[in-house]
């Protein structure tokens, strides 16, 4: 049930910073949630409309020997965090693992449909990054963790997720441009682009049809991503920095 179980004791490494994750309730959220927990991190875990979902992952956290806390916040728009920011104190860490995905092509995706997707998967982590970036220089140290959608290291273009690819695309050149503003302090700002990941809002038929389609014939566990999340904020400097990092098993 996450990686707290998979650790012999648990690490201290993070034990004075505070980890923001958004989307943290489920999926790679999730699993992200329970990585920097194991390593000390007070949790802020995030949670979109499940108040059972969001209980459980803070409850296993505390039952386990960490810190964390709930933020149920439905988002349809990414103004619908700004009223609940301010009582969450600082943030040092933060991960913005929630991104709405639709199947449409370019001609059948309406309007509310395409302003949600830019809205949830560009405009809310630019939001979150103009609020903690500047504080995370002042003070010298800060991680924030992005996640792109596939093939998210190049431009191109999607014949069924068009404006999800184009708001991922979008955000990989903002996760460049905030690295570009930490101004040599230890701060890094990091996109992750996964290929096919194994989360609970797969159907049958969609975990069927990506497996087929994953280059080793099997989903990536969300547990890798996380991995590759703790990888990345434990770094003692941020010497990677502005880097999208493929995380796709070789995705054709």
């Amino acid at each position: 049930m996450g990686l707290l179980n998979r650790v012999g004791t648990q690490s201290t490494r993070l034990q004075h910073h505070r980890a923001l994750i958004i989307g943290g309730s489920g999926g790679i959220g999730r699993a992200v949630s329970y990585a920097l927990a194991s390593q000390g991190a007070s949790i802020i875990c995030h949670g979109g409309h499940n108040q059972d979902k969001l209980d459980r992952v803070v409850s296993y956290i505390q039952d386990h020997g960490g810190k964390a806390r709930g933020l149920l916040v439905p988002l349809e728009r990414a103004t619908d965090i700004i009223p609940h920011l301010g009582s969450l104190g600082g943030v040092d860490i933060l991960v913005v693992a929630l991104g709405p995905i639709a199947y449409h092509s370019l001609a059948d995706t309406d309007h509310d449909t395409r302003q949600r997707l830019v809205d949830l998967n560009l405009v809310l982590p630019g939001l979150l990054l103009s609020r903690y970036l500047p504080a995370m220089v002042d003070a010298g140290w800060g991680r924030i963790v992005l996640f792109g959608g596939p093939h998210g290291d190049t431009l191109r273009g999607f014949r069924t997720i068009a404006a999800y690819g184009a708001a991922k695309t979008g955000l990989a050149s903002l996760c460049k441009s905030a690295a570009q503003q930490t101004q040599g302090e230890n701060v890094a700002v990091n996109l992750i682009a996964p290929g096919y990941v194994d989360t609970e809002y797969l159907s049958v038929n969609q975990r069927n049809e990506l497996t087929r389609k994953s280059p080793r014939g099997a989903l990536i566990p969300p547990e890798r991503v996380a991995r590759l999340v703790n990888m990345l904020i434990l770094a003692d400097e941020a010497d990677m920095n502005g880097a999208v990092i493929t995380l796709d098993q070789g995705l054709a």
